[in-house]
């Protein structure tokens, strides 16, 4: 593909005075650079992309360096181009380019640190999810920190699945001590790894940042090479960890933990297609910024209102600017494809495995059922661990922050003289707006958090809820069955044994018979036909008198589990003769 001439940028990219930020932005309307756009977005080695837009026009530009992203942020961006979008992979590789965004946009240096964080390798060996947080200094120092805040804070109940980066965590927390390696300890995906729920949201006056690990479902089960990173006790699914900012210029900041940080050559066929499955979402909303139209593109239908509206008023057309950055931090937030297709489906691998361990029970009950249970129960409640923590993301991002006198005596808008009016005015006026910390949202955006948070409880929760509460009567249900399968044993048993006593018992009496007539006494002698006369004789009266005692005593072998003596069945037909009796000249009449 031929590379535009600098006369066909717009001024703004050519007044940058930079060579290769003119080579590499191009239109993103243009339908001929679809085909590199579409290469480029789904290309494994891709490392980031700008992408500034507005109604009328869009340019992008891959693989730039941190220095040219310096030039574009502190560029004023002309108002046809009221949005940006920078995305970023390979994080770990672009420490400087996340430096100037830290710089420019005054991220803490705590949230500035975790952001740089270096990948860590896979454990060889997988222990269980309860005991590796058990185990772990970062789970240890976290329900140290937890602890410490229920006891000082009586709201931090409703806080405990989200940690903010700002949070006073002292090094004696982590165990420094006994760990030698902070490293790990202080590493963002070794926290993101270690609890798959952990969520995070960081304000400042010029963004709001929000961390959170997604769950991506590659392949129906993991490769021989992938198997040291699962456990039994967590979903089967590739866990990526994700920042997403919202600054106050309206650009829009995504980083992304690349999935395969230590593959040093190209990707397999496998990991390619993982890949692919977990730049979905992003793929799809990048491509629907344009408006240039692949038809051989795999593009879903249901257009996001980023660059395409149906209405065309002005009333409508004005608010446009304000709602395109809230709108598309709003739908790389919502995954939906891929986080809650785990679970928010009628057909879902939980509720189809506990229809088949149900079945198989009916068929046979074992022990081993229940062990495959607790590790459906241990996943069941990594995601509903992990749907809370995003349900609370939601209602701390659409919550309301109250600002202090002491924030804004602190804040750098409020001078000495003017602290005798900061404390006469009340709160919320225009000083204290000005001073608070985080990026408001559009209207736009919050009603779609809104239904966002109301989609979480309602088809991803509640579903949860329903799976573990099946895996409860389920495990209640084996136990039931292996206790009926041992009561049929033990009455088998018991009638067996019952059926040897009572041949035993038949054949007493003919064998004392047999040992009186082997005995030789004097002058007599017995005959044959006289020994089977009398075998025949004790045999029969022996077999008469036992068939009485088990009617009588009600242990015949009648193939029922319970069964009465005779005396108390003479009772019930008594009974029931009477009853009889006293209700048949009323029916005849």
């Amino acid at each position: 593909m031929e590379q535009k001439a600098d006369y066909d940028l717009p001024s703004y990219y050519t007044g940058l005075k930079s060579e290769t930020i003119n080579e590499a932005v191009r239109n993103f309307d243009d339908p001929a650079n679809l085909e590199f756009f579409n290469a480029a977005v789904t290309n494994a080695r891709s490392r980031n992309f700008f992408l500034d837009f507005g109604d009328d026009e869009a340019w992008c530009g891959f693989d730039l360096e941190a220095t040219h992203f310096s030039r574009l942020i502190q560029s004023p961006r002309p108002p046809n181009l009221n949005t940006r979008w920078i995305n970023i992979w390979l994080a770990h590789e672009q420490k400087p380019l996340i430096t100037s965004l830290a710089k420019y946009y005054d991220f803490s240096p705590r949230l500035l640190g975790f952001m740089c964080s270096n990948p860590i390798k896979p454990a060889k060996s997988i222990r269980s999810s309860k005991t590796s947080i058990k185990s772990s200094p970062i789970g240890t120092s976290i329900r140290n920190v937890l602890s410490k805040s229920r006891r000082t804070s009586p709201e931090s109940s409703t806080m405990e699945s989200s940690v903010d980066v700002e949070d006073n965590i002292r090094m004696e927390d982590f165990g420094l001590s006994n760990e030698p390696d902070m490293n790990r300890v202080l590493n963002q995906y070794a926290l993101a790894s270690d609890l798959w729920h952990y969520s995070t949201m960081d304000w400042g006056r010029r963004y709001v940042c929000l961390g959170y690990n997604t769950l991506h479902i590659t392949e129906p089960a993991p490769s021989q090479d992938e198997i040291d990173e699962f456990s039994e006790d967590l979903p089967k699914c590739k866990r990526v960890w994700s920042w997403l900012v919202l600054c106050e210029d309206k650009t829009v900041i995504m980083i992304h933990e690349h999935p395969y940080p230590f593959r040093s050559g190209a990707l397999t066929h496998r990991e390619q297609r993982s890949l692919s499955i977990i730049r979905r979402n992003v793929i799809n909303v990048f491509r629907q910024c344009s408006k240039a139209r692949d038809p051989m593109a795999n593009i879903t239908p249901l257009q996001l209102p980023l660059r395409v509206r149906v209405g065309d008023s002005e009333k409508e057309a004005q608010h446009r600017a304000s709602d395109v950055p809230g709108l598309l931090f709003y739908y790389l937030f919502d995954d939906w494809l891929a986080i809650y297709s785990l679970i928010a489906r009628r057909d879902n691998r939980y509720a189809e495995e506990l229809n088949a361990l149900r079945e198989r029970m009916l068929c046979k009950a074992e022990l081993r059922h229940i062990d495959r249970l607790h590790h459906l129960g241990c996943q069941l409640s990594v995601l509903k661990r992990l749907y809370s923590a995003y349900d609370l993301l939601i209602d701390r991002l659409l919550g309301r922050r109250e600002i202090s006198l002491a924030s804004l005596q602190n804040s750098n808008i409020i001078h000495s003289g003017l602290e005798s009016l900061a404390s006469s005015q009340p709160h919320g006026n225009l000083m204290e707006s000005q001073s608070s910390l985080g990026v408001s949202l559009s209207s736009a955006a919050k009603v779609r958090f809104e239904r966002l948070k109301h989609r979480i409880q309602l088809y991803a929760l509640s579903e949860v809820n329903e799976c573990i509460d099946q895996k409860a009567s389920l495990i209640f249900m084996n136990f039931n069955l292996l206790a009926i399968k041992e009561a049929f044993s033990v009455e088998r048993l018991t009638l067996t044994t019952l059926l040897l006593t009572k041949v035993a018992i038949l054949f007493m009496p003919v064998s004392l018979m047999t040992a009186f007539f082997s005995c030789q006494f004097f002058d007599y002698e017995f005959s044959v036909k006289a020994y089977w006369r009398w075998f025949g004789g004790i045999f029969a009266v022996s077999a008469f008198g036992l068939a009485m005692f088990s009617l009588i005593s009600g242990t015949a072998e009648d193939g029922k589990i319970i069964t009465k003596p005779m005396t108390r069945r003479l009772v019930s037909f008594t009974g029931r003769a009477i009853k009889g009796r006293r209700t048949k000249p009323m029916v005849d009449e």
